[in-house]
């Protein structure tokens, strides 16, 4: 029988295109290293309260437990919900392989797992995996509009001139990232079927699950801000932890902008933007240390669980791209 073979290779953002955009990221990193007062970035160092950051890790691996728990929710629909201990290494390494890959291929590799290892079709599994990012992306998109109002942002910063920039520079990104190469994959019409096959699965499992994952989402929210708050308070950042979360938030949503590494050079640019918007003293060298411990507990930690969960049950990228052919 004729095999169907579906692209995954992350998208139109890649290859040169896709670094291209995020040496910008790198560039604004460089640019804020070099305008850093360096005596005073040590003194932050110092004044760092390390007690508080031992909660930090037990909170990641609580964080990724309310995520798998949501996930397997989505999967249980299928009547392929998974062992939680499973659920929670798998979710795991999809985070590990999110944080060093360029298409970040988390989500496709949770997919490629239940795939590997269940009963589900390529294109159920990837639903599985793109709904439970959904509720990641309109959680925090909705949080975003708050934000806006609670570091009152909206009487000084542009917001609409802000929004068509954005807009016009996702929209390069996306002429940079090679249209030719989504044009030919939809010319032969299976691409099309299979975007309605997985539109179709999608809608169903946020049907049938909406309320129980929004409320796991929440959730892990909830772990979340509390570390960006325990981290602002081992700094002595001086926010108030509505503000603080506020701050994380928007940082969260530049962070969908394919033009950094991991965050960098964005990440702290708009953290020091508004820290300094909220009169706080020696706002870069704060968000650059800052992000720091933010890189180490929400990026370096998960990564490392997610690593020796990888090292038990390895999935390499010939694997992953197997997953995605259908007989």
């Amino acid at each position: 029988m004729a095999r169907t073979t579906y692209r995954i290779e992350g998208g139109c953002l890649k290859g040169r295109a896709l670094w291209a955009l995020r040496a910008l990221g790198v560039g604004l990193f460089t640019w804020l290293l070099g305008r850093a007062d360096w005596s005073e970035f040590g003194m932050v160092l110092v004044g760092i309260n390390t007690t508080l950051l031992y909660a930090l890790p037990p909170l990641t691996a609580l964080m990724v437990a309310f995520r798998a728990w949501r996930w397997n929710l989505l999967l249980k629909v299928r009547d392929q919900a998974l062992p939680y201990k499973q659920a929670w290494g798998m979710y795991a390494i999809g985070l590990f392989l999110g944080s060093i890959t360029p298409g970040r291929l988390g989500d496709l590799a949770k997919a490629g797992y239940v795939h590997k290892e269940g009963t589900l079709e390529w294109d159920q599994a990837l639903a599985g995996a793109l709904a439970d990012r959904f509720f990641d992306i309109v959680f925090i998109g909705i949080l975003g509009c708050w934000a806006i109002f609670q570091l009152e942002l909206a009487e000084t910063w542009p917001i609409g001139e802000s929004v068509q920039i954005i807009g016009t520079g996702m929209g390069l990104a996306l002429l940079m990232g090679g249209i030719a190469d989504i044009k030919s994959w939809l010319s032969e019409r299976k691409g099309i079927a299979f975007l309605l096959s997985l539109k179709d699965e999608i809608v169903q499992l946020l049907r049938v699950v909406g309320v129980r994952a929004l409320l796991l989402t929440t959730l892990a929210y909830s772990v979340y801000f509390a570390q960006t708050v325990l981290m602002a308070e081992a700094l002595g950042l001086g926010m108030t932890p509505g503000d603080m979360i506020a701050a994380i938030v928007l940082v969260g949503l530049a962070a969908f902008l394919p033009i950094s590494v991991a965050g960098f050079g964005t990440r702290e640019g708009l953290l020091a933007l508004i820290l300094a918007h909220r009169a706080i003293p020696n706002s870069l060298e704060m968000a650059l240390a800052y992000s720091g411990l933010f890189f180490a507990f929400c990026f370096v930690v998960p990564a490392l669980m997610g690593f020796a969960c990888w090292l038990k049950n390895p999935l390499s990228l010939s694997d992953l791209k197997a997953s995605a052919v259908k007989p």
